[in-house]
């Protein structure tokens, strides 16, 4: 009876898609005036003649009033100009092989508004391909974006975003950047997010003007994934050389210490590659939930800073390139997992504040360096923190730099601006564990209390490749370099809760069957032995907090057996190895909800996660494995072992995930 409601159920989902398909008729454009008429409707699809269109004049725009909510400390109207104003809801836009050239006098218009050249207050739209260029370098008369996202569930994919024209430009924020800087600003932006539910899915953004690149105030639960944001360098002595301009009319003050603008520097000429801010939008609400996959920030004056938002806020497989202040920064309980940066000009990550909590970092320090001094690797600062940096490619460093505790390039400019806070208003490191496996010094100060520091990597025979939040799409794009390069000896996969579970990164059964059966192929033939592992069971009633359960025809362990079934048969025709870790857990009637000590939940671990093993869990898979390992005589001496796979592999950092434990069965 199940079956036949969920046929009917599937049945009327394809009939109702297939409908809306057959309602929705596309139309085809080709001028920008009826792009902007379209974009004020709802339920269109819309798709526009490749080309290269001029925006020449404000009469295709519109001033637009809102209202400020309730709780915003605000109130009466909020009124922004723009260009392109997407209004409508449930729309589809395609506007690839489009350019839209924005004339930069535009940007004089709606002098006592904000202004965004394009902007999204509808919902639930879909716009794809969106090029905007501004020509020439014309000053804003106010505040500026290029794309501004106000509505919820919208979804900008491919957008190819650059911007010119602020002041002052040239001197990133040494002038300044508030309301006490030393010369007015007048900046334009790249990209604000205010909306919930926001997806930026390979974006591209290049300032050259003194604004942010991507941006979120008042955000909630906001996705980047593969975008791309570029600013430019500039070195101080070229600023120091200038007979003229704004930097010269104030005698080459700064508003940071020490109080001049200094020689033989180099600052970014932009502001934050992907920043947050404490709160915004509309509602004036708090900026909560961010995560970022397989993003790069090069030449920002920061490269990751999310440290003003609520949590959770997940940093996975990005890079952080020449960045002048830092690389990463997050908040509390921020995590940051397989992704690297350089400290070409400033840190690779700084925790801004003594009050920051429990973050997980893991990051890999990249070998390059440059003719500027940077006087600290990395700042830290906060309590509970477990942090490991390693080196790129085990490439080291040629330029010994300090990684601090206990100061911060913040914790300067406060005590510069307020002279009289006694040390340790700002700075200061409580019981954090750092593994630096760089071969940099560390340097913990008076402000450190009971942190440790771990110097040395044990040359371990368990290798974890695993990374959160990957499917077998992801690992087929990573089999190469993250297995089949290192030439490990065993390689343990197992994969499928992400493919089937994770509502961002579900396919279905014949692609997973093909891309495992593919995985199989190329680690089998690279003469690797290979051993499968089913995955684990679910606590459906914590993964429904997190993923719409509508969107699950079959029940998430249902689907978890369908995938253990795919697995044993793929097995059985290439002649691998399998281990029924699912059978394991199962044996034991897990997960119980709320009851167990193996899978992560609010009695065990205070989080409704239902999916992820506790370090118990973890040690109850290393077990089996090694017994596994070692009755199938697959442990052999100097041999190398790779666990590839998910978070479930990728585990909670250093030591709490099965490849540490199981690492240590075999040393013991």
């Amino acid at each position: 009876m199940k079956k036949i409601i969920s046929l009917v159920f599937i049945i009327m989902v394809v009939f109702t898609a297939q409908a809306n398909t057959i309602t929705k008729d596309t139309i085809f454009i080709k001028s920008v005036k009826e792009l902007a008429k379209y974009a004020k409707k709802s339920n269109v699809l819309v798709k526009m003649k490749p080309g290269g269109y001029a925006i020449t004049s404000i009469k295709i725009g519109e001033l637009s009033i809102f209202k400020y909510g309730e709780n915003n400390k605000k109130k009466g109207d909020f009124r922004i100009g723009s260009l392109i104003h997407f209004s409508g809801d449930n729309s589809q836009y395609f506007l690839t092989g489009v350019t839209l050239n924005i004339d930069g006098k535009l940007h004089d218009n709606y002098p006592k508004s904000e202004f965004s050249e394009f902007l999204v207050s509808g919902n639930n739209n879909y716009i794809e391909g969106l090029k905007g260029k501004d020509i020439g370098n014309h000053v804003p008369a106010h505040r500026v974006q290029m794309l501004r996202v106000m509505g919820d569930d919208n979804i900008i994919k491919a957008a190819d975003l650059f911007v010119h024209g602020s002041y002052p430009y040239g001197y990133g924020h040494l002038l300044g950047k508030g309301g006490n800087a030393l010369v007015k600003t007048q900046k334009h932006s790249v990209l604000l997010v205010e909306g919930t539910n926001t997806q930026l899915l390979g974006c591209k953004v290049v300032s050259h003007a003194f604004g942010h690149g991507i941006f979120m105030q008042g955000a909630v639960n906001t996705l980047l994934q593969d975008c791309y944001v570029e600013g430019k360098m500039r070195s101080t002595n070229e600023m120091l050389a200038e007979t003229s301009g704004p930097a010269f009319s104030v005698g080459f003050k700064s508003d940071y210490p020490p109080g001049v603008i200094l020689p033989n520097e180099i600052k970014s000429l932009s502001e934050d590659g992907i920043r947050t801010y404490p709160s915004g939008g509309l509602s004036g609400r708090r900026t909560q939930g961010v995560t970022v996959i397989n993003c790069t920030v090069k030449n920002m004056r920061s490269g990751f800073d999310l440290s003003a938002n609520l949590p959770p806020t997940k940093i996975v497989g990005s890079t952080a390139i020449g960045c002048q202040e830092k690389g990463f920064s997050v908040g509390d309980h921020g995590v940051i997992e397989n992704s690297k940066g350089d400290a070409l000009y400033g840190p690779l990550i700084t925790f801004v504040g003594n009050d920051i909590k429990n973050c997980t970092i893991d990051l890999e320090l990249t070998d390059a360096v440059s003719d500027y001094k940077v006087s600290r690797l990395a700042e830290i600062n906060g309590s509970g923190h477990h942090i490991t940096i390693r080196n790129y490619q085990n490439k080291k460093r040629s330029v010994e730099t300090p990684i601090v505790f206990g100061e911060s390039f913040w914790d300067d400019v406060h005590r510069y601006r307020n002279p009289d806070k006694p040390s340790g208003t700002y700075a200061g490191a409580k019981n954090i564990q750092l593994f630096n496996y760089t071969g940099m010094p560390v340097k913990l100060n008076d402000l450190s209390v009971n942190c440790t520091v771990t110097n040395s990597e044990e040359k371990s025979k368990v290798l974890n490749a695993g990374v959160g939040g990957n499917n077998t799409n992801d690992l087929l794009k990573r089999v190469d370099k993250d297995v089949i390069a290192k030439t490990p000896d065993v390689v343990i996969m197992m994969v499928g809760t992400n493919d089937m579970l994770n509502s961002k990164k579900m396919i279905d059964y014949n692609t997973y069957t093909a891309n495992l059966d593919t995985l199989i192929k190329k680690i089998k033939s690279s003469g690797s032995e290979l051993v499968l592992m089913s995955p684990i069971p679910v606590d459906s009633i914590y993964l429904f907090t997190r993923h719409k359960k509508v969107l699950f025809s079959d029940t998430p362990n249902t689907k978890i057996d369908e995938v253990g079934k795919i697995v044993k048969t793929l097995a059985s025709e290439h002649n691998v190895r399998i281990y029924d870790l699912n059978a394991e857990f199962k044996a034991l009637n897990l997960p119980i909800h709320n009851q167990d000590m193996m899978i992560r939940n609010v009695k065990n671990s205070g989080k409704k996660d239902g999916v992820h093993p506790t370090a118990l869990g973890y040690r109850f898979i290393a077990e089996h494995v090694y017994y596994y390992l070692k009755v199938h005589q697959l442990l052999k001496d100097d041999q190398k072992i790779i666990c590839f796979g998910d978070s479930i592999t990728r585990g909670g950092g250093q030591g709490a995930n099965y490849p540490a434990y199981l690492n240590a069965l075999i040393a013991q």
